[in-house]
């Protein structure tokens, strides 16, 4: 197995190519534990990530909301294919019907339809994610529940309400109280708690420059808190994390946190995700990997200027957390997992999505118009060259600051034509190309939906799903 000071080594190597300021990474296998830190967790301050640095975990803080509902699921107080609205009878978006129909298991395997993002500013408060619920009411429901995989913040917020209301308490107490304190961990929603100890800021980088400053703020967005906006830990919390599905929903000291069955049912299927990458598959808060014979779990996260990893390998009793404090993060993270992966497990990761050599034929007249959803619009449109080409034409304000504040390498763009390849006519799939070939994610995948009587989709998922409008 690898050493610690040889995953310390290759961890500084990836931050000085990846011009991440700070990182911190280990490696459960069996008992044991390697871990590695480098580098530093405020440019400002020069203060350097020690073990007990806490990160943003970004959205893998949705595994511990989904662990938080199953652990009322164990208890009887909620149902997994009960509607949102018997324990939310307020929940509604701009259409009522749809919304009846969304489940709480759809909310965990991210098929019930709602939007992708979403991200009022209130400030924070108790009241934070039922304001978020409020506003909620507003917003198009693009999906139909049940029948699309999609990729849903606002979806594990309204888990994160459900969670409230039935525990009675505010959702940092719950998580609190049934997850973070039981697991031992050093993580907290709790800005007060993160300044007594080490505490790493995110910071943005210009690839193209190796230019690295601090993120213009700390956090934002509280009513998204569920979803990941407002988790810090450090990177044995993950590994905690780990642990508690590892065995069996056991804590540290032998308690049961979470029961047998539930620990299953979050790493078995409800979804499969077309060209889904690095997850092809979706359980209950986990997305799913199946490599050769063996199955992994995972999530990934971003937050202002931060990214972070989680790999759990059930067969091993293994997994693999990374954190990092840069917005090129995912180009360390992704690197040192499927080195580690393969190296000390034998697994490899599937490769993202490529255009196939000959493409399939559509009819284009079926996909030109217009789409949009509350995150924003793009449009298809038939080129010269008798070729579809998407181009977004707009990103909602708050997507866009989102983007800016985040450092999205590739974040809102020129509105330039990207080139469309359909690799399957018959599911109206395609690929869209985003760069040069061979680069990591060069295509992105592009799927339509809910064809009408001459075979115009209603529905398109461009990363998220938009309705037609034009």
């Amino acid at each position: 197995m690898i050493t610690s000071d040889e995953l310390q080594v290759r961890l500084a190597e990836l931050a000085a190519t990846t011009f991440v300021p700070g990182a911190a990474a280990a490696i459960l296998y069996g008992e044991e534990t390697v871990s590695a830190v480098t580098g530093t967790a405020n440019m400002k301050t020069g203060a350097p990530v020690v073990a007990d640095t806490l990160f943003a975990s970004g959205s893998i803080c949705k595994v511990f909301t989904s662990s938080l509902i199953m652990t009322l699921v164990d208890d009887g107080a909620v149902e997994l294919d009960a509607p949102v609205q018997r324990y939310l009878p307020d929940f509604t978006l701009a259409d009522p019907v749809k919304s009846a129909g969304v489940t709480v298991r759809m909310l965990l395997s991210h098929t019930s339809g709602l939007p992708g993002t979403y991200f009022p500013d209130d400030p924070a408060g108790p009241d934070a994610i039922e304001k978020f619920m409020r506003r909620l009411e507003a917003v198009p429901f693009p999906g139909t529940p049940g029948r699309q995989w999609s990729y849903s913040n606002p979806g594990m917020v309204t888990l994160g309400r459900i969670a409230e209301v039935v525990t009675k308490q505010a959702y940092d107490d719950a998580l609190e109280q049934r997850i973070l304190r039981p697991l031992g961990l050093n993580a907290t929603t709790y800005s007060d708690r993160m300044i007594m100890g080490s505490t790493a800021v995110g910071h943005l980088a210009d690839p193209a420059t190796g230019t690295v400053v601090p993120a213009p703020l700390f956090r934002k967005y509280y009513g998204n808190a569920p979803a990941g906006s407002t988790l810090w830990l450090d990177v044995a919390a993950l590994i905690g994390l780990a642990r508690l599905h590892l065995d069996g929903g056991l804590g540290p000291d032998g308690r049961r946190v979470l029961s047998a069955e539930s620990v299953a049912a979050m790493r078995t299927p409800q979804a499969d995700i077309w060209g889904g990458f690095p997850y092809p598959r979706w359980g209950l808060g986990w997305g799913i990997v199946d490599a050769g014979d063996h199955r992994l779990v995972a999530h990934g996260g971003g937050n202002i200027g931060m990214h972070s990893a989680l790999w759990v390998l059930p067969d091993h009793h293994a997994a693999v957390a990374v954190l990092t404090n840069g917005n090129t993060g995912t180009g360390l993270h992704m690197a040192l997992s499927a080195e580690i992966l393969e190296r000390e497990f034998g697994v490899e990761l599937p490769a993202p999505p490529s255009a196939p050599e000959v493409p399939e034929s559509v009819d284009p007249s079926l996909y030109v118009g217009r789409y949009g959803s509350v995150e924003g619009t793009f449009a298809v449109t038939c080129g010269a060259d008798g070729g579809l080409y998407v181009v977004e034409e707009e990103w909602a304000p708050a997507l866009a600051e989102a983007s800016r504040l985040m450092g999205l390498v590739g974040g809102p763009r020129e509105p330039t034509p990207l080139p469309m390849t359909c690799v399957d006519a018959k599911r109206s799939r395609f690929l869209v190309g985003m760069g040069p070939a061979g680069a990591p994610m060069a295509s992105v995948p592009m799927e339509f939906y809910e064809a009408d009587s001459v075979g115009r989709p209603r529905l398109a998922r461009l990363s998220y799903l938009a309705e037609r409008v034009g």
